[in-house]
């Protein structure tokens, strides 16, 4: 049925949009019968001031212009030369030829200074001017960006009209391959003249007029090319505080290079400036973005406060990183990184859980105090040559994670448990893309090979599961170790062609996936340790083939663009668990169509939505059957057998600008609803510790989301508005001890920024940040959370060296037991103007919070 109604609206949207194009052909001829050669010909909707379409007359003064608009019987030709006087005149919207003489007439150009205009289009790119954006307080091009309409900034990835960019850019280049918040945050504001937002943009080159792209690119546009950077020292009290900060950039035309030294107690976590926010450039490109090892282990955590990080992270972290790129005279692009951080963090504090089952509610206390120490290396390089007739690229990165934590618990305030775990991923990835045309078809091969080693250990004192894992008996210790290891092998064949206005893009994937799982359960007690046998141990091999075919169908008419995606996939299953074997050539077939499409009414205003579903198969992550302990309450082993997963989403997009009066809007509509053949299994006993289990049985979820914002820049107050919501509502089923239950879950999101820089002496800023989320569990019972949260920023700049800022936040919620929180910090900075240097005096949370709930 889901099928049938995909398939049906494919055709008809294929159907439906199949229109003729008008060619006005003719030649222009100046008074003395000679041809006129560049003149710049465009046409427009007679009335309208919007520009249509344009091209340029050659050297016989000929000119052939494409109108692509159908609900009008004429339209205006507008003929512009510098040495002759402008003509527009009135022509029938169909094909025909003309011809057309100029008036010599000398103009004069009147002086333009684009840099006082905040924002302005030129074709698909929008210009910020940074200096129209730019405070007193403003330091580092990551303060402009978040101001910027249309822009927004969420925990440092930048979106433009509610969806992420596609890449981050410096003159052109993109150095950082995602990493971009090194670059927010520490390259200098006044080094920067405009933040420009590609629209459509298409970042390779060979597929530029042959796959469209609904995809946005940011690239900064320096004032010009040199040397600059971030740097800062500071020392405080409590009882000795730390922030330094070295990070050097060097922005060349063809060289570039960035590398930082940082570290700190004060609450910044700068790890994460290296968190990568997209990977490789799309469409046809091999993935180049490490997989995460599993982590099937776990220390109890503590819910940490939806605030500023600085207010209750407690750190000491040290980083360095060093990036280059090196673009050469062949095109060829050569870039390095490295990065490496180490960072201890302690964190305390008390939950509170209750878990609501159809028999009672169990209420369980844990006063935590935790101890972890984080260590991450990164070593990678890419070599890349994009140019309109080759398209090649190949990256080799190392990466090694590992995490020592330690946590002391208070169960139920007479329980004392010690918990420790200890985690490492060690990875490989090796990524490589080649497309080149062979006549008019393109061709693309792409190649990853993925390696991971992970290891980790769960030790708790004293032991739990005493029923399930000793007789009933209490013992001193339990001990969880797993080991695990993965090779993932993934090849492509791709083929493009254009024929007229389609695109037909067939591909064919060979991918490989191995993976080793092994883990056991130690228990000791008085000296003696004791490894759990049958029931309690895995030693799981997984193998698998996916034949993956599909054709992937693009085109462009008018001011309509689609997109659909037919894939085919065949899967084929090898398990062996404890020497048995569980699966052995196992088939499964699944597929998952999806279609898009985008109608452009004008410059101002564009409307997209897509449609997708289909069948996919899983599980092998959750094969095991033997049991694990993933948590000191927490144990859990699965059925050894293959999930089957269904589902079909839809969506509708809006989106309007108006860069003349700096005006952006967006709403989008998303469906989701989804079919399981499996359920979860949770068992609960009277201390809240749970057993986790899949069973047989048919589930399903649905949800709905609206999320849109609307975001202007007030050019006489200098005030920039930004409004955002987010409206979902969602169902799901789960088994919680042997009871089938429906949670139903509904949120609502509001959020208001006023930012004002009208006054040189006192300029400022303000958030309104609002929430509801309301639960219906089992039972009957129901949790409803509010949150009403303010921030005002105060800047005051008495002279043009001495600076005041006050920062206030305020966070109220419905928790009866928690009063308003009210928060102040204070910066006085002093610049001394020679040095390009800010000494500053900062005071943090001068009330003295010290609990939040």
């Amino acid at each position: 049925m889901l099928a049938k109604l995909f398939f049906t609206i494919i055709f008809i949207w294929i159907g439906g949009h199949s229109f003729a194009q008008t060619i006005i052909t003719g030649k222009l001829l100046d008074e003395n019968q000679k041809p006129i050669a560049n003149v710049t010909v465009s046409y427009k909707k007679i009335g309208s001031a919007a520009l249509l379409n344009f091209s340029k007359s050659d050297a016989s003064g000929a000119f052939k212009l494409t109108v692509k608009v159908s609900d009008v019987d004429s339209v205006q030709l507008d003929f512009n030369h510098l040495s002759y006087a402008k003509r527009s005149v009135h022509v029938a919207n169909a094909t025909a030829n003309y011809a057309y003489i100029l008036k010599s007439e000398v103009r004069k150009i009147q002086e333009v200074k684009v840099s006082d205009v905040p924002v302005y289009n030129r074709k698909d790119t929008i210009n910020y001017n940074v200096a129209s954006f730019t405070g007193a307080q403003d330091r580092v091009i990551g303060d402009i960006i978040k101001k910027l309409p249309g822009v927004e900034m969420r925990n440092g990835q930048i979106f433009y009209q509610g969806e992420p960019i596609q890449q981050y850019r410096v003159n052109g280049l993109d150095m950082m391959g995602g990493r971009y918040g090194l670059i927010n945050q520490n390259l200098p504001a006044d080094a920067v003249m405009k933040v420009q937002i590609l629209e459509n943009h298409q970042p390779i080159k060979m597929l530029d007029k042959l796959v469209f792209s609904n995809r946005a690119t940011l690239n900064l546009q320096l004032k010009k090319f040199t040397t600059t950077g971030t740097g800062k020292l500071g020392l405080g009290a409590a009882p000795a505080l730390w922030d330094a900060n070295i990070t050097p950039m060097t922005f060349a035309k063809t060289f570039q290079m960035l590398n930082s030294f940082q570290t700190n107690n004060v609450g910044d976590d700068v790890s994460q400036q290296l968190k990568p926010f997209y990977s490789g450039t799309g469409y046809f490109t091999a993935r180049s973005r490490f997989s995460d090892g599993p982590s099937y282990l776990s220390i109890r955590e503590v819910a940490t406060p939806g605030f500023d990080q600085k207010k209750w992270l407690n750190n000491q972290i040290f980083l360095m990183s060093s990036n280059m790129i090196q673009k050469l005279k062949n095109g060829l692009e050569v870039k390095g990184n490295f990065s490496y951080f180490h960072d201890n963090r302690k964190l305390q504090g008390t939950t509170s859980t209750q878990y609501f089952t159809n028999n009672e509610v169990i209420h369980n206390q844990e006063v935590v105090d935790n101890r972890y120490g984080i260590d991450e290396l990164n070593i990678g390089m890419l070599v890349e040559k994009n140019e309109s007739n080759v398209f090649f690229s190949n990256s080799t990165n190392y990466r090694k994670h590992w995490n020592n934590s330690a946590g002391n618990i208070l169960f139920n305030e007479d329980i004392p448990i010690q918990q420790d775990k200890k985690f490492s991923d060690e990875a490989f990835l090796n990524s490589f893309s080649l497309g080149r045309f062979i006549g008019k078809q393109l061709v693309n091969i792409t190649s990853t090979l993925e390696w991971h080693s992970t290891p980790q250990r769960l030790t708790v004192n004293p032991g739990q599961f005493e029923s399930l894992l000793n007789g009933g008996m209490p013992y001193d210790q339990m001990g969880q170790i797993v080991r695990f290891k993965s090779f993932n092998f993934e090849n492509g064949l791709s083929l493009s062609r254009k024929i007229k206005t389609w695109t037909f893009s067939p591909s064919i994937n060979l991918n490989y996936n191995n993976s080793t799982l092994n883990s056991y359960i130690e228990l000791h007690d008085q000296h003696d340790i004791r490894v759990l046998d049958t029931g309690y141990f895995n030693a799981m091999n997984s193998a698998q083939m996916q034949l993956r075919m599909a054709l992937q169908i693009g085109k462009e008419v008018r001011k309509f663009k689609y997109s659909f995606n037919l894939p085919f996939s065949q899967y084929y299953y090898n398990v062996k668990q404890q020497g048995i074997q569980r699966l052995k050539n196992e088939l499964r077939s699944s597929w998952s169509p999806s279609a898009s499409m985008s109608y452009l009414f004008n410059g101002e205003n564009t409307i997209s939505t897509n449609l997708s579903g289909g069948r996919n198969f899983g599980g092998l992550d959750n094969f095991y059957n033997g049991y694990i302990i993933s948590q000191y309450r927490s144990i859990q082993k699965y059925d050894a057998r293959l999930l089957k997963n269904e589902e079909l989403r839809t969506g509708i997009h809006y989106a309007y600008k108006n860069t003349l009066k700096a005006s952006f809007a967006n709403l989008g509509y998303n469906f989701r609803k989804s079919w399981r053949d499996y359920m979860f299994s949770t068992v609960l006993d009277s201390m809240g510790r749970s057993t986790t289990s899949i069973i047989n049985q048919n589930a399903q979820s649905l949800s709905h989301g609206i999320s849109g914002g609307l975001s202007k820049l007030f050019v006489r107050i200098k005030t920039v508005a930004k409004l955002n919501g987010n409206f979902s509502w969602s169902t799901s089923d789960y088994l919680l001890n042997e009871q089938l239950v429906k949670q139903h879950v509904s949120s609502q999101s509001f959020t208001l920024d006023l930012i004002n820089s009208s006054s040189a002496l006192i300029s400022g800023d303000y958030r309104l940040a609002m929430g509801r989320t309301h639960n219906r569990l089992a039972a009957g019972q129901r949790n409803e959370l509010l949150y009403n949260n303010h921030f005002f920023n105060l800047v005051i700049s008495p002279h043009d060296r001495h600076l005041i800022t006050l920062s206030n936040s305020l966070y109220a919620n419905n928790v009866n037991a928690q009063k308003s929180q009210y928060f102040m910090d204070a910066t006085y900075r002093f610049r001394l103007s020679h040095w390009r240097t800010d000494l500053e005096l900062t005071a943090t949370n001068i009330l003295n919070n010290k609990n939040y709930l």
